[in-house]
């Protein structure tokens, strides 16, 4: 068979990756039409249909998913070696959760361009879950939850958290917990296991019935500004405050109480976490970590 298209093919494997024209277009920088127009040219060449076409959606038919495996393999292949030979060899864009990436990693990544000079990082954030087979723009992922290694990927574990409460200095001059507003995260992802004032309570053998006095925020960061606030008791990750405590802007509760909390780990592909650029920053990373274990597969 005569090969088709590059340009055609290119515009099937993005529909394809990202199950739609329009999303396809987007990647592109080509219209809906253009790319509907290219995937139509291409099922003529092979002879076949590569989607099925409803009316607000397509679908890969079996010769579509087959092919679908063949050029994003292929296409990630090219696109790491155009990647290592252009101007994103020094570039690291990094993909983590907001309160991560805002309380931990932008105040330490001066610090890694400053120890290697011509690498830039690029933080990107979200509450989702990257998809790096499918999103080739991203190079690592710092992922926030029970520690799940990924088949077939280059997976390390970062950090395992310990929950506290804090509070500004001023509100600590209150003494007495059952006087105080108890502040806590609750996850947008319901999936994700807690660790909540109930717990801290329980296990200082207070009854978690008897403190009324509650709010909550569905971002880390936000809890962080209350407790900054002096507007009550915030219960957070250690790490996350790491930067504030050092300046005094909050102070450990009862800082023998601390709980296990979840896992930071790092993700990527096998090939990408081979490149100079995401090998160094890897290892500037876990030169931060005080874990011993070896998360991989």
């Amino acid at each position: 068979m005569k090969m088709p298209s590059l340009s055609g093919l290119r515009a099937f494997d993005a529909a394809a990756r990202l199950g739609s024209f329009k999303a396809a277009a987007g990647e592109l920088k080509v219209t809906p039409t253009a790319i509907s127009h290219q995937v139509r040219t291409l099922e003529e060449q092979l002879g076949f249909s590569l989607f099925v076409r409803e009316v607000r959606n397509i679908r890969l038919t079996k010769e579509g998913l087959e092919l679908s495996a063949a050029t994003n393999k292929a296409f990630s292949i090219l696109t790491e070696a155009l990647s290592s030979l252009g101007e994103s060899e020094n570039r690291i864009t990094v993909s983590t959760t907001p309160a991560f990436a805002a309380l931990w990693m932008v105040p330490r990544v001066k610090d890694f361009e400053d120890l290697n000079p011509g690498f830039s990082v690029n933080v990107t954030t979200s509450t989702k879950i990257t998809d790096l087979s499918r999103d080739r723009g991203v190079d690592l992922v710092i992922r926030y939850g029970t520690g799940e290694l990924e088949e077939g990927m280059f997976n390390r574990l970062l950090f395992t958290e310990k929950m506290g409460a804090f509070g500004s200095p001023q509100f600590l001059k209150q003494s007495d917990v059952r006087q105080m507003t108890l502040i806590e995260t609750r996850w947008q992802n319901q999936n994700l296991p807690t660790v909540t004032w109930d717990h801290w309570l329980m296990r200082r053998g207070l009854e978690p019935k008897d403190f009324t006095k509650r709010r909550h925020f569905d971002e880390e960061h936000h809890v962080l500004q209350a407790g900054l606030a002096g507007q009550g008791l915030i219960l957070i990750s250690d790490l996350l405050v790491e930067d504030i405590l050092a300046r005094g802007w909050l102070e450990p509760f009862e800082p023998e109480c601390l709980m296990d909390g979840l896992r930071y780990t790092i993700h990527s592909t096998r090939d990408r976490s081979r490149a100079r650029k995401n090998r160094t920053f890897i290892k500037w990373l876990l030169s931060h970590s005080r874990e011993t274990e070896r998360l991989d597969r």
